[in-house]
Formats: structure tokens, C-alpha cells, sequence
């Protein structure tokens, strides 16, 4: 074989395989015919055939692809050589609202055994302590923070770990050093925490002194629920002076967030639920810092504090954690109501009309709208139906019920589909039974049929379903008319002429008769009364101009 030519063939065998070196040969026309006799041979495999010529003065082969078979191509795996970068750099990075939260997130279980939170493991050195000595805890969660960083990034795993550790390890360094320079502050048992925190604010004004502090005055309180309500008391009392307020105020703010970030913290604030509705309806009073509505009443005192707090403005981070679990609560497939399907749908209805009220930058209307298109899905599942529809004392309420459905679901798709389950309806025997051959006088069920039409003109229905279920009550309609003869006899009666004439146009104006057919056939019975022979005689009595002006007036009702 030339040193200076030769032709190499690259075969992919399937598309979970990988490329590799199949053949060398001279001849150019050899390298192809067995390329392709490859590609007969593996029916799901991809070949390639490059020229390798040898330059002289690189001292190296120049690749260049003369042919190329099958599904897959063959891409050129350029070398990573990106840079990792934190968004954390120092160990004071650590105590921002996003590293705590992903501290929190990798600690989890850490946490809530030793009933911490990320504030206390960065301000206490006994907690550090027991963290190194869990083992293989903190390099796992250093791990998996690296991962996750690393999928966002053209950096490796590797790279990021090595930077976590520096980092961790800086942090370690600190709060040993400040615990042997006696840095960290204890907090002074029975002082006020607003002299507290304007003593370190007069001192040295740095956030850590007092979150250290802070840290130690939550050392004996071994429940979450005792941490919130030790921290509660701290909101408020806040310092007066306005700048010594706000110090404070937000280590407080950060501090609370942390608790209630852990489910124990947050089951602590809320209380016993009894279903997700439930959860929400506080979660949603607590955003809106409202501690006076009815769904706060059962609530712990904690969760009515917090909401006065919120109200107040004092809590902005603790209001940015409770909108991030009130929209993960939203998506979650449970119902909202168990047990009742249609105050699931009264209740959904609620929370809607609160929620687009406190939308903002917390709570995305976008993010908001796409959770309860969701959830209106779930309601459209057959067997929440069925279970809508039960114990229905007739067609036509079952009929409302699915209308009074349409009025609280979002998304065009879901009210698409549930035109689907009133096209069934309305298309099904018992209805027919109900309406056509039903107990009472034809005009009254004549009636509750004109009222579900007009319920379905004026639904947010697509146009194309809203005259398709329009139509098919009207069909009803005709085949009242049909088999009862009811304007047959309107007719044939002994009145005057336009004194029928009025009497069909009025059932026609006045709801009586599903627009349609029905209206029409009506105005017409009408104007062949007009038109007759007594009609044309009748007009022309001296009294009979009021009757022509009502009978004008619901003509051109009808036309409009």
C-alpha cells in the first residue's frame, strides 16, 4: 500500500452502534464497491470511504470523504475544552437565596434528620462537624450538584467537582477560623431580638454576625415548627430605625425561607390539610398576605402571622418560595376535591379568578394558565364524568351540568373535548326520550331546550362545535313539532287570523322555540296566517293597527 494514498472504509454497523475502521485499500473504485457491498449487508448500517493523503510537510495523513451510505453520518467530536463556571465564587456566595436553595435541594435528607436548615449549616460549626463526620454525604451531594451543572455547561463533571470542593473547603476554613478567633457571636439569651440586631449593626454591620447569631438562637429548637415560630417572633420585632429595619428584616426573610423550603417547615406553617384544595386555598391566602379568610381560620397561628408579615411587605423572599409551591402544587395530578367532582369545579373556578388577580413576576399568568389547562384535563377524564353526571334526575340536567363544566374549564383542546361529551348527550336515547316523548306539556320541554341552546351560543365553545350542538337541539326541537303537532294546532285554532298569526310569532320571540328550524317554521305558519284571505281582511279593520305593530315589532325581532 502507497504511503502517500490509500482509501479507508468506516463502518457503523447499526444506530446504537459506533464508528470504526473497517478496511484499507489502494483503489478508489475497490473502496467504494465495498462500501456498498456493506450497506447490503448491513441493512440498518451507515459506511463511510475517505482518501488519506499523506502531506509531506505536516508530517501527517489529510482526510477527505469521497462517499457516504446509510442513515447516519459521521460527525467530527471537537474537544472540550470549555471553562466550569459557579455562580458562586466565595463562601459568602453560599448564603444567597439560589446556593441555599440548591444546598437544601442536595441535603434533603441530611436536613430533616438532624432538623436543620442551609442558614444553620453555614453559620454553625457543630452542624459542619456532623456533616463531615456523616461520611460520604458531602461528596455526594458535591457530586450531584456537579452533574447538574455540568448538563448546562460544555464543561465536565470533573471540572466542576473539583471547583465545589475548593469551595466547600473554603467555606470549612472560615467557620473553623472565626469559631477558634471567636467570630461567630452567641445570641444573648432573653434579649430582644431588635437590640440584637442594631447592636451587630452599629459594630461591624455584617449580615453574617448576625445570621450567626441568629444560628445559635435556633440551636435548641429541635422541630421545624419550633424554628418558624422562634423566627416569627423575630419578624416581629424589628429594629425601628429604618436602615437597622431592613438589615435585619431580610436575614430574617432568608432564615424563614429556608424552613418552610422542607416539607416538615412547611407542613409546620400550614397545618393539617385535608385534601390539595385545602393546601392551596392557605398557600394562596399566604401569597396574598390575606390572614383573615375563611380558609385561614383552622390554620396555625403561624401561618396568619406570616400572612400579616407578607402583607406588610417584610417577607419578599418567603412570598417568592410560597408562589414556587403554589404552582407545584397546581401541576400535581391530585384533585383539588376528592370527593366531590362538582365542588372540585366550584373550587377551581375560585382559585382561578384569586390567582389572575395576584399575578406577577412570582406567578406567571403564562405558567398559571398552563397549570389549570392541566388540571381542566384531568376533570374531562370519563370517569370524572360519570361521576359528574351521577345521581342527574333527568337528561336536561345532566345536560346542564356538563354547560356548567364548560364555564369553569380552560383551553381550547378541553373544550373541544368536552363539546364531545354534550354532542353525546344530546345525541343519546334517553335524551330523545326525555324531550320528545318526556312527561309534561311540549312547550315547557320545548322551553328547557331553547334555554340550554342559548347557554351553548353563549359559551366560549369554538364556533364550529357552539352551531353543531345548537343544530342538534333544534333537530329536537322539530321532532317535538313533528309528533305533537303543537303548531298545527295553533293553526287550526278558532282565533282570528292574526291573532295566530301574533301567537306563533310570540312562542317564536320569547323563547319558547330553539332558533333554527323551529323559528323559522314558526314565522312562516305566521306570514301564511297574515297572508291569507282573513289575514289581508283582518288588516284592514279600524282595530287592527296595534295588532299590525306587535306583529311588526316581533318580525323584526326575529330578523335581527
Amino acid at each position: 500500500m502507497s504511503k502517500e494514498l490509500h482509501f479507508e472504509i468506516f463502518l457503523k454497523k447499526n444506530r446504537k452502534s459506533g464508528w470504526a475502521l473497517h478496511d484499507a485499500l489502494k483503489d478508489r473504485d475497490d473502496a467504494i464497491r465495498k462500501a456498498h457491498g456493506l450497506l447490503r449487508e448491513f441493512k440498518d448500517g451507515s459506511v463511510r470511504v475517505t482518501k488519506e493523503k499523506f502531506d509531506e510537510a505536516e508530517r501527517k495523513f489529510r482526510s477527505v470523504a469521497i462517499f457516504e451510505g446509510g442513515q447516519d453520518r459521521y460527525k467530527i467530536e471537537t474537544e472540550n475544552d470549555a471553562k466550569a463556571s459557579l455562580p458562586c465564587l466565595t463562601p459568602d456566595d453560599l448564603s444567597k437565596p439560589h446556593a441555599r436553595d440548591t444546598i437544601r435541594r442536595s441535603l434533603t435528607g441530611w436536613f430533616e434528620r438532624n432538623k436543620a436548615i442551609p442558614m444553620e449549616l453555614l453559620h454553625r460549626p457543630d452542624l459542619v462537624e456532623t456533616l463531615e463526620a456523616s461520611g460520604t454525604e458531602l461528596q455526594h451531594a458535591v457530586q450531584k450538584i456537579a452533574v447538574a451543572s455540568a448538563q448546562d455547561s460544555d464543561a465536565d463533571v470533573q471540572t466542576f467537582v473539583k471547583q465545589l470542593n475548593d469551595l466547600v473547603q473554603k467555606g470549612l476554613k472560615r467557620i473553623y477560623k472565626d469559631q477558634r478567633d471567636g467570630r461567630i457571636p452567641e445570641y444573648p439569651k432573653g434579649k430582644p431580638f431588635a437590640e440584637v440586631a442594631a447592636d451587630i449593626h452599629a459594630s461591624d454591620s455584617r449580615a453574617y454576625t448576625l445570621r450567626g447569631a441568629m444560628a445559635d438562637a435556633l440551636k435548641d429548637k429541635r422541630s421545624y415548627g419550633d424554628k418558624l415560630d422562634a423566627l416569627l417572633d423575630m419578624s416581629e420585632h424589628l429594629p425601628e430605625e429604618e436602615k437597622t429595619r431592613e438589615f435585619a428584616r431580610a436575614e430574617v426573610d432568608g432564615y424563614l425561607t429556608d424552613v418552610i423550603g422542607f416539607d416538615a417547615g412547611r407542613d409546620a406553617l400550614l397545618g393539617k390539610c385535608n385534601d390539595l384544595g385545602e393546601t392551596v386555598e392557605r398557600l394562596i391566602c399566604l401569597y396574598d398576605g390575606d390572614p383573615h379568610a375563611d380558609a385561614m381560620s383552622l390554620a396555625p397561628s403561624g401561618a396568619r402571622r406570616m400572612a400579616k408579615r407578607i402583607a406588610a411587605g417584610e417577607l419578599d423572599e418567603c412570598r417568592s418560595t410560597i408562589a414556587q409551591q403554589l404552582l407545584k402544587e397546581l401541576e400535581r395530578p391530585k384533585r383539588l376535591r376528592p370527593k366531590s367532582v362538582r365542588e372540585e369545579v366550584r373550587l377551581a373556578r375560585e382559585l382561578a379568578q384569586k390567582l389572575v388577580t395576584c399575578a406577577g413576576q412570582d406567578l406567571p399568568l403564562e405558567q398559571m394558565s398552563k397549570a389549570f389547562t392541566a388540571r381542566s384535563a384531568r376533570l374531562l377524564q370519563p370517569e370524572t364524568i360519570d361521576e359528574l353526571l351521577r345521581f342527574s334526575n333527568d337528561a336536561n340536567e345532566e345536560i346542564e351540568r356538563l354547560l356548567g363544566l364548560e364555564e369553569n374549564i380552560v383551553g381550547d383542546a378541553n373544550k373541544r373535548k368536552l363539546a364531545g361529551y354534550v354532542r353525546t348527550a344530546l345525541g343519546s336515547n334517553k335524551t330523545d326520550q326525555y324531550f320528545v316523548r318526556g312527561e309534561g306539556r311540549p312547550l315547557e320541554r320545548m322551553s328547557l331546550m331553547t334555554s340550554l341552546q342559548t347557554r351553548i351560543l353563549r359559551s366560549k365553545f369554538c364556533e364550529e362545535d357552539k352551531m353543531d350542538l345548537a343544530q342538534m337541539i333544534d333537530q329536537l326541537g322539530m321532532k317535538i313539532i313533528d309528533d305533537t303537532k303543537i303548531l298545527n294546532a295553533v293553526e287550526a285554532g278558532p282565533q282570528p287570523a292574526l291573532d295566530k298569526a301574533a301567537g306563533l310569532l310570540k312562542l317564536a320571540t320569547a323563547g319558547a322555540l330553539p332558533v333554527g328550524e323551529c323559528r323559522n317554521d314558526a314565522q312562516a305558519r305566521a306570514l301564511r296566517q297574515i297572508k291569507s284571505e282573513m289575514g289581508l281582511k283582518e288588516a284592514q279593520a279600524p282595530d287592527a293597527r296595534d295588532k299590525l305593530v306587535n306583529i311588526q315589532t316581533m318580525l323584526q325581532k326575529l330578523a335581527s
